[in-house]
C-alpha cells in the first residue's frame, strides 16, 4: 500500500484547495506576497540532510503524491526558503519539521504504528488503511504549521504542539462529509494511543499534551465547526456535553487566529 494512498492524496488536495479559498475570501491577499516568495515545498531530501549520508530513494508513486501536495502547497503560501518533504525510514515512530534541515519528514514506523493501532478497533483492513490515511495527512498539516511558524516567526502563545494541531484540524474540517470523518479518525488515533498511558509514563513536562486530551480537543474543533451536523459526537463515549457548549467558539478562534496570522503570506 502506498504511504499515502491515491484517495487521501485527493482529499489532501482538495483540503488545501478548499482552505486557499477561505483563506483567500477572508484575508485579502496582497501583491506583497509574492516579493516574500522566495522558496517552494519540495519532494525529497534537503542538500544539508544528503550531505549527512545517503538516502533510499522514495518510490515513485509516494513521490508523485507529495509532488502534487507541494505543487497545491507553492500556489498558497509563500516562503522565504525552500521546504522539502519526505517519507523516510527514522529507527523510531515518529514525524517531524527539522528547522535545522527545513524538511517535513513522515517516518515509516509512525504509517506502520497507525497501522497497527487501527487494528486494535476493526478487522476490516480497508477502514484501517483508511484511518491510516487520514491520521497521516493530520500529522503531515500538524508538521506544516511547525514549519510555518518556524519560516516565517509566527506567534504561538501557549505550546506550540496545541496551535499546530488546532491548525491541521481546521485544514481537515473543510465543510465536506469526508474532511469530518477524516479529521474523527485522526482524533480516533491519539484515543487509541491513550490506552497505552498510565501515570508511570505520562510525561507531565512533555511540550505534547496527553493523547487523551488532543482526542478531545479535536473532537472539539469538530463539533464546533457545525455543532448542528456534528451532534452525534457529543454523548458518553465521545465529547462531554460540558466541553461541547463552549467548542463553536474555540474553533472560531481558532479558524481566526491562523488566518490572522498566514494573511501576509498567502500568495494573490
Amino acid at each position: 500500500m502506498s504511504q499515502i494512498g491515491t484517495k487521501r492524496s485527493i482529499l489532501c488536495l482538495s483540503l488545501i484547495t478548499i482552505f486557499a479559498s477561505s483563506l483567500w475570501a477572508q484575508t485579502n491577499p496582497k501583491s506583497g506576497a509574492l516579493a516574500l516568495d522566495k522558496g517552494d515545498f519540495k519532494v525529497g531530501y534537503s542538500p544539508a540532510d544528503l550531505a549527512q549520508g545517503p538516502k533510499k530513494p522514495m518510490p515513485a508513486d509516494e513521490r508523485a503524491i507529495l509532488k502534487e501536495i507541494a505543487d497545491a502547497l507553492n500556489g498558497l503560501i509563500a516562503l522565504p526558503k525552500d521546504v522539502y518533504l519526505n517519507f523516510d525510514t527514522c529507527n523510531e515512530a515518529n514525524a517531524f519539521y527539522s528547522p535545522d534541515t527545513t524538511e517535513i519528514t513522515i517516518c515509516y514506523e509512525l504509517v506502520d504504528q497507525f497501522d497497527r493501532e487501527f487494528k486494535t478497533i476493526t478487522k476490516d483492513q480497508a477502514k484501517v488503511d483508511s484511518m491510516v490515511e487520514d491520521t497521516i495527512i493530520q500529522t503531515f498539516f500538524h508538521e506544516l504549521g511547525h514549519c510555518l511558524i518556524d519560516v516565517w516567526d509566527l506567534p504561538a502563545t501557549g505550546r506550540e504542539e496545541d496551535a499546530v494541531d488546532q491548525l491541521a484540524t481546521v485544514i481537515m474540517l473543510d465543510g465536506s462529509k469526508e474532511g469530518q470523518v477524516s479529521a474523527i479518525n485522526a482524533a480516533i488515533e491519539f484515543d487509541i494511543a491513550s490506552r497505552g498511558e498510565t501515570k508511570g509514563t505520562m510525561l507531565f513536562w512533555d511540550e505534547h499534551s496527553f493523547s487523551k486530551t488532543r482526542f478531545y480537543d479535536m473532537l472539539c474543533l469538530v463539533y464546533g465547526s457545525d455543532p448542528k451536523k456534528n451532534a452525534g459526537i457529543v454523548g458518553p463515549r465521545g465529547l462531554p456535553s460540558d466541553r461541547a457548549v463552549r467548542c463553536e467558539t474555540e474553533y472560531k478562534r481558532a479558524e481566526r487566529a491562523w488566518m490572522r496570522l498566514l494573511a501576509p503570506y498567502i500568495l494573490p
